[in-house]
């Protein structure tokens, strides 16, 4: 008689154990990470991005220039995210605790010094906000030559830096010119396109007016 207690205590316990693994087994912790960037900063050819340039070599003629992708998430896997997900961003890894909506945005952990705030862009992507625009990253920094036919268009006026309306247009001698002008706003703060021809030569800058500057 104690032999079959026995034996039918040890099948119970086997059976509680299964159980539990199996519960485990269905619990996911999803973590969702950003979309891939669609520039290769190993064939910058016929290409526009979001850049800073940090620098220009004259002996080399090139440019040093950092690609920047924003962090793009997919619509989906953002919908899908739930209490003990979490999302891969500015190079770590954030547990989610809440989730709200603010203002129309989706905000996660509200309040707290990992806070995440996300807003649907026009393509139908999430991606990370910070507190002035949207979070990049520093792809690559790449030493890229600098074309001959060069054309800025500086949409900033250098008296008072405020954005203007239609952009000053510079050559290749007048860009240089103000990028060595240590009183310039500069061409690092996030608030440059650059355009690479087809020979994958620094062919066009854009630079734009950023209330942070």
């Amino acid at each position: 008689m104690k032999k079959m207690i026995a034996l039918i205590l040890a099948a119970l316990i086997l059976t509680g154990m299964t159980g539990i693994t199996a519960t485990a087994a269905t619990e996911e912790h999803t973590v969702v990470t950003a979309l891939a960037a669609e520039v290769n900063p190993d064939h910058l050819v016929s290409i526009a991005a979001d850049a800073k340039i940090t620098g220009y070599d004259s002996g080399r003629n090139t440019a040093s220039v950092t690609i920047l992708v924003p962090e793009r998430y997919a619509p989906e896997e953002i919908m899908a995210l739930k209490i003990g997900d979490a999302i891969y961003t500015q190079g770590r890894e954030v547990d989610i605790r809440t989730i709200s909506e603010v203002d129309g945005y989706i905000v996660l952990n509200e309040g707290a010094d990992d806070e995440v705030y996300l807003f649907e862009s026009v393509d139908l992507n999430y991606w990370i906000m910070d507190v002035n625009d949207n979070t990049w990253t520093e792809l690559a920094t790449v030493s890229v030559p600098v074309a001959d036919h060069l054309l800025f268009l500086d949409e900033i006026d250098p008296a008072t830096g405020i954005g203007l309306l239609n952009p000053t247009v510079h050559n290749k001698t007048a860009f240089l010119k103000i990028m060595n002008n240590p009183d310039d706003p500069g061409f690092d703060i996030r608030n440059v396109k650059a355009v690479f021809d087809e020979d994958g030569q620094l062919a066009l800058i854009r630079r734009f007016y950023v209330p942070w500057q």
